[in-house]
């Protein structure tokens, strides 16, 4: 296992992109498209992490 010394405030943006739990597929796909980015934060209705989905999940769901 390798570590990395380098804090989280370098390797993470500040107001990362989220998206809802109840979203489709399709509306996660659309928005890692307008804003150039792979990854999407999925956050509960209380604005809580509940998980993340990437572009491969996406292919492996033949979303995109």
């Amino acid at each position: 296992v390798q570590t990395c010394a380098l804090p989280i405030c370098d390797v993470m943006h500040a107001q990362p992109r989220t998206i809802a739990a109840e979203a489709l597929a399709v509306e996660a796909a659309e928005m890692m498209e307008l804003h150039r980015i792979t990854s999407i934060l999925v956050v509960d209705e209380a604005g809580r992490l509940c998980g993340a989905i990437n572009t491969n999940d996406l292919m492996r769901a033949k979303v995109i």
